[in-house]
């Protein structure tokens, strides 16, 4: 049924605990995947010695998470793909509610779960999952973007039919995928169940470094959803791209290295909204200054999540 596939690399102190917590599901019926993406740990060792048959391995030069994945899901035998971080961690009923989901409903294409920056919840047990389907996933998206790269299963088909991760995507392209994953047709669930861990454990997460602006979704989703975007009939998915945009682009406006390309990104967006625009307005340096303070960065983000969540939705 499931095909649970795990990128692998230099993350010997949490790899257990994440295998073991798909070894511990109360479901059955799934294959692990383990991408070796040219690891300089004793980590695959590790995991060769503790699990052996259980589990398969396979290796690549160091090429990237999206690179990793997309082997992952070549090699994958099951109908559904099943992402999981080397870090995170599943609670032990996860995929029994995904798979109750797929047995009661139709057209399946994608489902994901809440998850949780505290592992506590994993002592909680429920009979069946709470969730719901999207009925418009892009209007809703417009508050949160609710998939994430360890809570997030999809039907194989679209693989098939479509590009997998983009590997010259540093970041954002676990939400590429989940975006044309369900602009391609088909259903998304959400289940509100808490049924992931989600770490930030680890100092050298790829979310914690700087990433150029050209490596990451913004400042390429202008050009890389165009023909999306022009054969698209619901407009709530060019709205959101242009949301997306507003939401995270500022920090590349107010830096040195991507301000001309970050302003080129701005202006090639389809909806403009003066409230947000009113942010990318400040002087440079203004903006510079601001950004440097952890209190009044926390404070640009609250002022665009609410303008988003609250006023324009």
């Amino acid at each position: 049924m499931f095909s649970v596939i795990i990128p692998y690399f230099n993350k010997s102190s949490y790899i257990i605990r994440c295998i073991d917590s798909v070894l511990h599901q109360t479901f059955e019926k799934y294959e692990i995947i383990i991408i070796d993406d040219g690891s300089t740990d004793n980590g695959i060792a590790l995991i060769s010695k503790k699990y052996a048959d259980l589990i398969c391995i396979y290796s690549q030069k160091n090429e990237g998470v999206s690179v990793a994945r997309n082997m992952g899901i070549k090699k994958a035998k099951y109908e559904y793909v099943a992402f999981l971080d080397a870090d995170d961690a599943w609670h032990p009923q996860y995929l029994e509610s995904i798979d109750f989901i797929l047995k009661k409903e139709k057209e399946v294409k994608i489902v994901g779960s809440h998850y949780s920056r505290f592992i506590e919840f994993f002592d909680n047990k429920f009979d069946v999952p709470t969730y719901y389907r999207f009925d418009n996933y892009f209007r809703e998206a417009i508050k949160n973007t609710y998939f994430t790269s360890s809570s997030s299963v999809i039907k194989k088909t679209f693989f098939e039919k479509n590009d997998g991760f983009n590997k010259n995507l540093k970041k954002g392209e676990d939400h590429d995928v989940w975006f044309r994953t369900i602009q391609s047709g088909g259903n998304a669930f959400y289940i509100t169940n808490t049924l992931v861990y989600y770490s930030d454990e680890d100092s050298n997460q790829i979310t914690k470094s700087k990433i150029a602006l050209e490596n990451d979704l913004v400042g390429n989703i202008n050009d890389l959803y165009r023909d999306l975007k022009e054969s698209n009939a619901d407009k709530n998915f060019n709205k959101f791209i242009s949301l997306y945009v507003y939401f995270n682009l500022y920090p590349y406006y107010f830096d040195e290295e991507n301000r001309v390309k970050a302003a080129e990104v701005l202006k090639d967006i389809e909806h403009k909204f003066f409230l947000l625009q009113l942010l990318y307005l400040l002087p440079f340096s203004l903006g510079q200054k601001l950004l440097k303070s952890q209190k009044c960065s926390r404070f640009i983000r609250v002022y665009l999540k609410l303008i988003i969540r609250y006023i324009l939705n």
